[in-house]
């Protein structure tokens, strides 16, 4: 069992390594002119402050989805609602913006903030209901 929780801790404290590269060290000023989204762990970040919403949650969210889907024109799909979500604010199909790939690894994009963009973070925030935005610094 202490082996189970290591590798756990060790793989979270893996996925924080590698958002702290592309976030300022302490003491460095934030960005929050755009969005971040790691597409690994399914976040959608205010800029590169590491104030993140899960993305996840609005597996047991659809209805509060419906703006979000009239704002993009295309509904949030399943099986995998997170992905598909990710994969809409990514590309929009009406290429209103466009998003750009941070760093190397393929794993984190940078979208601009818009009536759109900001609507998923403000959807993000209210499916979390309370539960308050997932903050990265330790």
């Amino acid at each position: 069992m202490r082996s189970v929780t290591l590798l756990i801790a060790f793989l979270g404290l893996s996925g924080c390594m590698s958002l702290d590269s592309i976030t300022p060290g302490k003491g460095e000023p934030v960005d929050t002119s755009f969005y971040l989204i790691d597409i690994q762990n399914r976040f959608y970040c205010n800029g590169n402050s590491r104030v993140c919403s899960d993305m996840t949650k609005i597996v047991s969210s659809r209805a509060q989805l419906q703006p979000l889907e009239e704002s993009y024109g295309q509904p949030v799909k399943g099986p995998n609602y997170p992905a598909s979500l990710i994969r809409m604010v990514i590309k929009p199909m009406d290429g209103s913006y466009q998003s750009t790939p941070v760093g190397d690894e393929g794993r984190y994009f940078r979208v601009p903030k818009n009536d759109k963009t900001d609507l998923v973070w403000r959807t993000l925030q209210k499916i979390q209901n309370g539960h308050g935005m997932i903050d990265h610094s330790f």
